[in-house]
């Protein structure tokens, strides 16, 4: 899951960021997808500053003599592919700022979202599906008292939870 800025031409630009940090690392982008969302759940803020929101799809390459990298090794080139694409991205920062990786993982989705507990699977309608199962979620709620929220700067619970209340639910 990426944060993305709304302008289209930018998107674009980002996208194709992603593919040129992964190809070295024998990843390439198989796809995105745009998340479903219910804004009707958001506030007045989180409503102005949503991002677009969309799924990245990423596959390992075959080397020349056939041979798929093994489940760890995707894992590495994952983590190593989202923290280049970010440094890229931060590099060029001005129209991409926008962008945030919830999540780069072969095994596991990250959803955040400016609501209420309550509300995070009426934002998420893919949360909604009976074919979307897990066999562990973790939630994490977390009011900030020295910064102004955006939409970035939910927890990332990328490998770990920490810092702060877990629910389970």
């Amino acid at each position: 899951i990426v944060f993305l800025p709304d302008d289209d031409a930018v998107r674009e630009r980002v996208r194709e960021g992603f593919a040129q940090a992964l190809r070295p690392l024998g990843l390439a982008v198989s796809g995105w997808r745009r998340v479903p969302v219910d804004d009707s759940v958001c506030g007045a803020q989180a409503k102005a500053s949503m991002p677009a929101i969309e799924q990245l799809f990423v596959v390992p390459v075959l080397d020349v003599e056939g041979a798929r990298m093994t489940p760890d090794a995707f894992d590495h080139a994952l983590y190593l592919g989202r923290r280049r694409a970010e440094q890229a991205l931060r590099e060029t920062q001005g129209e991409t700022s926008g962008v945030y990786v919830v999540s780069l993982s072969a095994s596991s989705i990250g959803y955040k979202g400016m609501v209420l507990p309550q509300y995070l699977p009426q934002l998420y309608p893919d949360l909604q599906r009976a074919d979307l199962a897990s066999s562990a979620v973790v939630f994490h709620q977390r009011f900030s008292t020295n910064t102004s929220p955006r939409w970035p700067l939910a927890q990332p619970f990328r490998l770990l939870a920490h810092n702060g209340e877990i629910n389970t639910i």
